[in-house]
């Protein structure tokens, strides 16, 4: 007797990266970049076919560097929707107080979690005369700065995403259309539409006229991507030097704004580095 069991198809998963759903300036350009990534992703992606699967370590790096990459990207997406949330929450609910703030983290949490004996008072409630170094971690510096975890958003400096800023320049001059021409040893041709519609095969003007635009399109994702890296990077420095048991309403006052700058990509350019001047480093 044979028995045949069905299989259910899952999806690759490993090939693609996993877009931003937001439409602001900053999640276009971040899609932008896993486009532009594409190709690196696709094939260094785990692939049991592959000859060399199991032991090329070279192939592996990219693969996790692309992960990487993805994760950060979309951790900053995330964490800035945090930022924004919990500094209008600090402004609405607290008044930019800090101890108000850390007090009431710290009893909802203990109400939630439950807590140590001496987070309670002789009659069993819960004690509302913590000391500042008491409160310190549940106030709204440490919350921003997440000193309860290590995570990828403030353990990333922009240095570690220098590689994939350059392979995005790189994929503009090296694109799809150039790979297949060196696989399979033919052109391959490409076709624009006219005014009227209708598909006009390009030729070798044509054809360098794309790459070019490609080229400078790849080159300005890179760059923009490296500046709103530093950016965010020096914003989170900003905040971890913060002193956790002061107001800090100035600063808060201006979060909001500087946040949205960042999403409608408002922020100054700066040049990425050439490889020759990070390799004399």
């Amino acid at each position: 007797m044979y028995f045949c069991l069905e299989m259910k198809q899952e999806p690759h998963i490993y090939q693609f990266f996993a877009k931003v759903s937001d439409d602001t300036p900053l999640g276009r350009l971040f899609n932008e970049v896993f486009s532009a990534l594409g190709m690196p992703r696709t094939i260094s992606a785990p692939d049991t076919t592959t000859v060399d699967g199991w032991n090329n370590s070279e192939k592996a790096l990219l693969f996790y560097e692309m992960c990487l990459i993805e994760k950060y990207l979309h951790s900053i997406m995330d964490n800035l929707v945090k930022w924004k949330h919990l500094t209008k929450k600090y402004a609405n609910e607290f008044e930019y107080s800090w101890k108000f703030f850390a007090l009431a983290n710290r009893i909802d949490l203990i109400n939630e979690f439950g807590g140590d004996e001496n987070d309670y008072n002789e009659f069993g409630s819960v004690r509302t005369d913590f000391s500042d170094t008491e409160l310190e971690d549940y106030t709204i510096v440490a919350e921003l700065a997440d000193v309860h975890t290590n995570s990828i958003f403030h353990s990333t400096n922009p240095m570690n995403c220098l590689t994939s800023c350059f392979m995005i320049e790189h994929s503009g001059a090296n694109n799809i259309i150039d790979f297949f021409k060196k696989t399979t040893g033919k052109p391959i041709k490409t076709y624009r539409k006219d005014d009227d519609g209708e598909l006009i095969e390009n030729d070798w003007a044509d054809e360098a006229m794309l790459k070019a635009h490609k080229e400078l399109i790849h080159e300005n994702i890179a760059a923009l991507l490296w500046s709103v890296l530093i950016f965010v990077r020096a914003l989170v420095n900003y905040v971890e030097k913060l002193p956790k048991t002061e107001d800090n309403k100035g600063f808060f006052v201006m979060l909001p704004t500087l946040i949205d700058k960042i999403f409608n990509l408002n922020v100054p350019l700066i040049e990425l580095p050439k490889i020759d001047d990070v390799e004399n480093d």
